[in-house]
């Protein structure tokens, strides 16, 4: 085996590995209700789009990612998120991925506590500037969803 293949995958191992550590480190922020940090993970002019059912929200660059976050996590009291299967393909310093999370978010409405579980599947396009993945565009779907009462 030639060292520049050799080279070539390990360099490719490590872009995997670091996107997969990116996906779960955004998890992880999202978990601590830390919008300033979970829009840090995406490029500055990047954007989410939430589709949940018949409703879409679309938000572009960092400041209204933030913005965004911290409205939809406002209500929630834990927020706890899990990710499966993570596809990843990469072309230099671009890549796409597709990330498998199931989410539990428990809230108030009213006085009634609730518990939400969700099956998401994020539909991600990747950059690398200054030697760093960053989320370029993500497109969350919600497959299912279950929202019950909830008693702590």
């Amino acid at each position: 085996m030639k060292e520049e293949s050799l080279i070539n995958r390990i360099n490719a191992l490590e872009d995997k590995l670091a996107l997969k550590e990116l996906a779960d480190n955004f998890s992880i922020v999202s978990d601590k209700k830390d919008n300033v940090a979970q829009a840090s993970f995406f490029a500055e002019s990047g954007v989410l789009t939430s589709i949940m059912g018949e409703t879409t929200l679309t938000f572009s660059g960092r400041k209204e990612i933030a913005d965004g976050f911290a409205k939809i996590l406002a209500p929630l009291e834990i927020v706890y998120h899990h990710n499966g299967q993570h596809l990843i393909t990469i072309d230099e310093n671009t890549a796409t991925g597709l990330c498998y999370c199931l989410a539990t978010l428990i809230g108030k409405e009213g006085d009634k506590a609730y518990i939400r579980t969700i099956a998401a599947n994020y539909n991600d396009e990747y950059v690398k500037e200054n030697n760093k993945w960053l989320i370029a565009k993500r497109t969350a779907t919600i497959a299912w969803e279950e929202k019950k009462e909830y008693n702590s």
